[in-house]
């Protein structure tokens, strides 16, 4: 039976994945649906992918009416209230810290080595963090098959970074110097530019290969190591504040927003996380 309210979750990580630094993952995360969406991609290609499809269908539907309606919002938001934006994001993420604490049990489970990984991981971030540039939108975008082959590259590494909580699939493409081409080729199909289908369609196969080899790699390590896992993903989360740090408010004013702002994200998130009863 189709849970058609899933609709709902998947629109929220929908918007996620519009955000560089903010994962989808850390969303489903706080949604209670993340070891479901992983057992649920992981089994679409088995005897039991109508058990499968029939849970990713509305989340699938949610995040495309998400990417579909709201790129151009989230695009002035991050043009024209930068830092307020990024700061409520930060809030969400670092409001996720307290329910990973208690998922990981880390007080009686984590010894050195799962210490370390925490602080590999958040290192990594930090450095990914000093790398982002802000990429230039195309003006007229050519497709030519050295592009297609580029989008389908960045597909299949950004949906294998989602499934992660802490670190984003649009992080990565902005890595690639693939995000603004995504964006462009969105607002274009909005457009009914047609000639630009061929670089979406691109991308969204190499998401879905992606996808498919990124769960079954998490569920194992899930399973096989588990802590060490809870480990790696508790310092994805606290790292990905590096990667999305706009910098300081400039006025007394922008610093109250900026304040409202990150505070609402924490609070939500928190919230969103002290509902959620789920071990991951």
């Amino acid at each position: 039976m189709i849970r058609w309210m899933n609709i709902f979750k998947g629109f929220l990580m929908g918007i996620c994945e519009l955000i560089p630094g903010v994962s989808s993952g850390t969303m489903a995360l706080l949604l209670g649906i993340y070891d479901e969406f992983l057992g649920a991609i992981s089994r679409i290609v088995t005897k039991h992918y109508k058990k499968a499809i029939l849970f990713l269908l509305p989340l699938v539907i949610g995040m495309g009416i998400a990417i579909l309606t709201l790129t151009s919002l989230i695009e002035y938001l991050l043009d024209h209230h930068t830092v307020p934006t990024h700061w409520f994001f930060i809030g969400l993420v670092l409001g996720v810290v307290p329910m990973m604490l208690r998922v990981s049990d880390y007080r009686v489970e984590f010894r050195t080595p799962h210490y370390i990984l925490v602080l590999l991981a958040v290192t990594m971030l930090f450095a990914l963090g000093l790398v982002r540039g802000n990429e230039t939108p195309p003006e007229d975008l050519v497709v030519t098959l050295p592009l297609l082959g580029k989008m389908f590259f960045s597909g299949i590494l950004a949906s294998m970074t989602m499934l992660l909580p802490g670190i984003s699939g649009s992080l990565v493409l902005l890595i690639l110097g693939s995000y603004s081409i995504v964006i462009y080729s969105v607002n274009q199909l909005k457009a009914f530019n047609l000639e630009i289908l061929p670089v979406l369609i691109a991308v969204g196969a190499g998401i879905v290969l992606g996808l498919l080899l990124a769960s079954r790699i998490i569920q194992y390590m899930l399973v096989h190591y588990t802590y060490l896992t809870y480990a790696l993903i508790l310092g994805l989360v606290i790292g990905s504040v590096f990667a999305i740090y706009p910098g300081l408010p400039e006025t007394v004013l922008s610093w109250f927003f900026t304040a409202v702002a990150a505070i609402a994200g924490f609070i939500i998130s928190w919230f969103m996380g002290k509902r959620n009863k789920e071990t991951i």
